[in-house]
């Protein structure tokens, strides 16, 4: 264990004896979030303003461009929190040394995990992401998963002729196409981690090394 703490929101909290203003900066950050992601599902990511965000949050504008420059970059946050998140539950239970199926399915089921416990916000800010930003351009949860595969494969996992970066790229296209179909109908239409888990076995089962 890391002995490192992390606040409900997934974030890591500066330790106790740490720096006052770095303490400040990060829970004034972490207040600002927290209202927008609200005001996303109040009101839609479209009609939520830079300027309600900071009446939500009962601080001035510019306070808000400090901390984030624009309002896509809450979207980018949200994402980031949860790939952490995931990161955290591998860590809690020491799974990073295991196999590569084991670290990807508690990955996923993890990411899954937290998508349903908050749907409405997940239907918000992942709506948002795929409307607002290009998550299947180059997604940040693409390097993560490469990085899976390109240790997987220094072990022996994974088979030598497969690029990890492009094995990261075709997982999370897989996790990105699974959630959107998730949040496209309400009630949800399928089992999101059951779904998430049969596509990530599917493609572990081309690129891991035959015993």
């Amino acid at each position: 264990m890391t002995g490192e703490a992390t606040d409900q929101t997934g974030r890591l909290e500066a330790p106790p004896g740490g720096d006052r203003r770095a303490r400040n900066r990060e829970a004034r950050r972490n207040h600002l979030y927290r209202a927008a992601v609200e005001l996303f599902v109040d009101r839609g990511f479209d009609n939520t303003t830079m300027e309600d965000i900071a009446a939500r949050a009962d601080t001035a504008r510019a306070t808000v461009f400090n901390h984030f420059q624009r309002k896509t970059a809450f979207l980018d946050e949200w994402s980031l929190r949860r790939r952490e998140r995931a990161q955290g539950a591998l860590r809690a239970e020491h799974l990073e040394d295991r196999s590569v199926r084991e670290v990807m399915t508690r990955y996923f089921a993890e990411l899954a995990r937290m998508s349903v416990d908050t749907r409405a916000e997940t239907v918000a800010c992942m709506g948002a992401a795929i409307h607002s930003t290009n998550v299947f351009g180059n997604p940040a949860l693409g390097h993560q998963l490469g990085g899976f595969v390109a240790r997987a494969q220094a072990a022996g996992e994974v088979r030598p002729g497969i690029d990890p970066d492009q094995a990261g790229l075709v997982l999370a296209t897989s996790y990105f196409a699974s959630l959107s179909a998730w949040i496209a109908t309400d009630p949800a239409p399928f089992d999101l981690e059951q779904n998430m888990l049969a596509s990530l076995d599917m493609i572990l089962h081309g690129i891991i090394a035959e015993a």
